[in-house]
């Protein structure tokens, strides 16, 4: 056992951890209530407040404060201006309107519908828009138009030979049948047969069998047929060309409605033209109308619109702002108070600043500016970490298989003398902490055998381990773990931290058969080699933080944030990943089953480079 660890613990060095995680939670608070204040508006206020109140101009501006007055000031001369413009006849009469039932009811009608109506109504009657409408309607009539033209055009060409035969044909079935027949094989070889000069018996035959197909003598009969003759005279003719330029025009539904409407002798009466001169009669009878026709003659609307944009209400308004506005009243009071100096913005501002200089956060945050109290977050930052608070291991931070069995396998496998075998996953638990369990019980797998290579063998236990050989590694940095001490002699449980050619490999954390950390390696004719440290006296079933500090050679471990060991050691200077595991070295009594591994967190930091 270590000396070391007992001393360190007998001496009270390794502070429990309840103690360092509190610490590091109240210190990790402090410094975001450090950065809070550091990026805080609060904090350029009191720096902006601070160079005011400190400045030359400030102590100047506060001596000056102390010999202001009304009398002969520019806020008098604006009171006595106003008070003349005020008393202004035009301005009277303005203000009388303004404010008016009458005018209220103007000025809402006034953007009326009703009186835009009105106003396009009698328009359309004034600009002769009313008596066109009126005589271009008298104008319009059936006889003799366009549309009476093209419907008798459109009837004679309906009516004619070739057309009625092309409408009759047109997509018909006999028409496809017979364009089908006339495309075909059957066809085509009765043709050649009929146009030989001379033929043999056999071909005569054929011939003669051709010509008594129902097919072709339907073809034939149809192709001799007048009805085809016209049908295929239509199609260049003029007449059908006409017909279907006439066609879509005539039977439109906007030509039908255009027909109905010159033949319709009370058009006018029941055109928009008319609708708009008896709508126009209607409206000139309305109140509004006649109310909104006589207010607008008044004179005094006249002289509220002459006044509106004036200069004379332009600056009463000005005046009327000012003199009113709450600035201009404190102003004024301002300079009559005897105290006025107490109630300036600078002495306000003063003692805004003495009071935020007396607030404990801001006092603490000046005394930790330039301390080295945050160190710590200012020169590291998180890389890695996971609090296994999920249902399931994180598949982006964590793999069930080794690196090894990843590249070389694609399946866990054990090493010669293990008596277990590493299932994929099913021995490991998540949910507010990772647990690896070793149970007894029998499984298939591999064993590595240096001199035969893989074995299928047969394994009496089965355990777990997580790896990071895909997700992360970094050469340098710090990496921890919270780890639960209850070592149980027949099971090696590690944190190991190593890179890909397994040369050597650094023990964040290893208990069971011996209790230590260090680094292990490969020293002459193979043997396998540690140093370390013994950290048996730390207590059973106790959580401990353990931290290893890695700056190229240099090696450093703590326990609960105490230094235990540090190393120099050359050669490790290749990305390290991390490997959690349990190894059954030893058969196990069934009193200690099943061997439970906890990691509570594992965290991992690289440098700031910021």
């Amino acid at each position: 056992m270590s000396f070391k660890i007992f001393s360190y613990q007998f001496f009270g060095r390794i502070k429990p951890v309840e103690k360092v995680e509190s610490r590091r939670h109240i210190l990790h608070k402090e410094y975001l209530q450090f950065k809070s204040v550091e990026s805080s508006d609060e904090l350029k206020e009191f720096l902006e407040l601070k160079k005011k109140v400190t400045s030359e101009s400030f102590r100047a501006k506060k001596e000056e404060i102390l010999i202001l007055k009304l009398k002969g000031s520019s806020e008098e001369a604006f009171l006595k201006e106003y008070s003349g413009v005020k008393k202004n006849c035009q301005i009277k009469k303005f203000f009388k309107v303004k404010d008016s039932s009458d005018l209220k009811r103007y000025e809402s009608l006034k953007d009326s519908e009703k009186i835009k109506e009105f106003s396009r109504l009698t328009d359309f009657m004034a600009n002769g828009s009313f008596r066109s409408a009126r005589d271009e309607s008298r104008r319009q009539v059936y006889r003799g138009s366009d549309e009476e033209e093209k419907v008798r055009e459109y009837n004679k060409y309906k009516k004619s030979t070739f057309v009625k035969a092309f409408l009759e044909l047109h997509n018909s079935a006999p028409l496809k049948k017979f364009e089908a027949i006339a495309s075909s094989e059957k066809l085509k070889k009765y043709k050649e047969l009929h146009e030989l000069p001379d033929i043999d018996k056999e071909k005569a035959g054929e011939l003669k069998k051709l010509r008594a197909d129902h097919d072709i003598r339907d073809y034939l009969k149809f192709e001799r047929s007048k009805k085809y003759k016209f049908y295929r005279e239509a199609l260049d003719s003029y007449n059908l060309k006409r017909y279907n330029e006439l066609k879509p025009v005539v039977e439109s539904e906007d030509f039908q409605k255009r027909v109905i409407f010159l033949k319709d002798k009370k058009k006018f009466e029941k055109s928009e033209a008319y609708k708009k001169f008896k709508r126009l009669k209607e409206l000139s009878s309305n109140d509004d109308i006649k109310f909104y026709l006589k207010y607008g003659k008044s004179p005094l609307l006249k002289n509220y619109y002459d006044t509106i944009d004036s200069d004379n209400l332009k600056r009463y308004m000005e005046l009327n702002d000012l003199v009113l506005s709450e600035d201009f009243i404190r102003r004024k009071t301002y300079l009559k108070d005897p105290k006025k100096r107490e109630k300036s913005e600078e002495y306000i501002d003063e003692q805004k600043y003495l009071e935020m200089k007396k607030r404990p956060h801001l006092v603490k945050y000046f005394e930790y500016k330039d301390s080295d109290r945050f160190d710590f977050f200012r020169k590291w930052e998180v890389s890695f970490e996971d609090d296994f608070k999920g249902e399931i291991l994180s598949t982006n931070k964590w793999s069930s298989l080794s690196l090894w069995a990843e590249k070389m396998t694609g399946r866990n496998f054990s090493m010669s003398g293990d008596l277990n075998i590493y299932t994929d996953g099913k021995n490991v638990r998540t949910g507010g902490r990772l647990t690896i369990e070793t149970r007894k019980e029998k499984s298939e797998g591999l064993m590595w055998n240096p001199a035969a290579g893989f074995i299928p063998s047969t394994f009496d236990y089965t355990s777990g381990l997580v790896s990071t050989g895909k997700s992360f590694s970094q050469p340098d940095g710090i990496f921890e773990a919270k780890v639960r001490f209850k070592p149980v002699k027949e099971v090696v449980s590690s944190l190991i931290l190593q890179g890909e050619d397994n040369s050597h490999r650094i023990h964040l954390f290893e208990m069971g058969t011996k209790n230590r950390v260090g680094v292990s390696f490969t020293g002459a004719g193979g043997k396998l080699q540690m140093e370390g440290l013994d950290i048996s006296n730390l207590k059973k079933g106790k959580w401990y933080i353990f931290t290893l500090k890695k700056e190229g050679r240099l090696l450093i471990w703590k326990i609960n944030e105490t230094e235990v060991m540090r190393l120099d050691k050359p050669g490790i200077d290749f990305p390290l990943h991390i490997d959690i595991l349990s190894i059954v070295v030893e058969e196990i009594p069934g009193s200690k089953l099943p061997v439970r591994f906890e990691t509570e967190w594992v965290k991992c930091y690289r440098k700031n480079l910021d």
